[in-house]
């Protein structure tokens, strides 16, 4: 093994084991390399290397310290009084508990083609004057960083009725749901699918959400049907440092929910 992998799986041990905990200083170039008897550039290079795994922090002058991990828990399962779809307030109250700050979000409504595979999820035809999707893009921040974006994708047939159907065109959260929304517009939900996969950011994700070498961006995907139609596909693109996915199955009491929101993968 390189020697400055050595040093790297070295400081990653300490690092599990607690003897750097999180938000404490590692020690400094000099001292490692003191510690180690080696080169100031075989010293980076294993800095270098945590840096990439997601490790650690390195600033130029300030040294490298180990990252502290507070992940939000995504609710990837339905819950009484806990929807999965983009009801904001109770995402608020979950924020604050977890995080200690109130997140802020923003709505944006867009109406464009189904085209590809988003035509063939929601059964659209292209060519079709109906065609089409209604896109609600709901973007949480907590402070001024992206912590979560969410993409909703309604036929248009749904989305732009009169009535109860066009609070889907406003770029306002809608306090009780958009899945009880549907059921009142005569479109139940009555199964969905997910998929859930990770992939390294591009460039252009990388600066949407600030992201730090070494970490890659989560996509939870889900497709609801009313019987054999269907009526909304979601997908959430989140930072794998800042998130974790909460599913469960039968009756989640209130205390049971908060136990399992107390989990933080990072502290095993």
């Amino acid at each position: 093994m390189a020697r400055h992998l050595e040093i790297a799986h070295d400081l990653m041990e300490g690092i599990d084991e607690g003897r750097y905990s999180p938000g404490t200083a590692l020690p400094t170039e000099d001292q490692l390399m003191s510690n180690y008897g080696t080169s100031r550039n075989t010293v980076r290079r294993a800095l270098r290397e945590l840096s990439s795994r997601g490790r650690i922090d390195t600033r130029q002058g300030s040294g490298s310290t180990v990252r502290e991990y507070r992940p939000t828990v995504h609710l990837a399962s339905s819950a009484k009084g806990e929807p999965d779809d983009e009801r904001y307030t109770r995402y608020v109250e979950r924020i604050k508990d977890e995080q200690g700050v109130e997140p802020t979000q923003r709505l944006r409504v867009i109406v464009e083609a189904a085209t590809g595979k988003l035509a063939r999820l929601l059964d659209l035809d292209p060519s079709d004057t109906a065609g089409f999707v209604v896109i609600r893009r709901c973007d949480r921040y907590i402070g001024p960083r992206l912590w979560q974006r969410q993409l909703s994708y309604y036929p248009d047939f749904i989305a732009k009725g009169e009535g109860k159907g066009a609070a889907l065109m406003q770029p306002e959260d809608i306090p009780r749901g958009t899945r009880e929304l549907l059921a009142e517009l005569g479109y139940p939900q009555t199964t969905s699918w997910d998929v859930v996969g990770a992939k390294m950011p591009s460039l252009k994700d990388s600066a949407l959400f600030g992201i730090g070498p070494g970490t890659p961006l989560l996509v939870h995907d889900r497709m609801a049907y009313s019987g054999d139609t269907p009526i909304r596909f979601t997908k959430t693109l989140m930072p794998a440092d800042r998130h974790q996915l909460l599913y469960f199955e039968g009756d989640m009491t209130p205390e049971s929910l908060r136990k399992a929101t107390d989990v933080n993968i990072y502290d095993h």
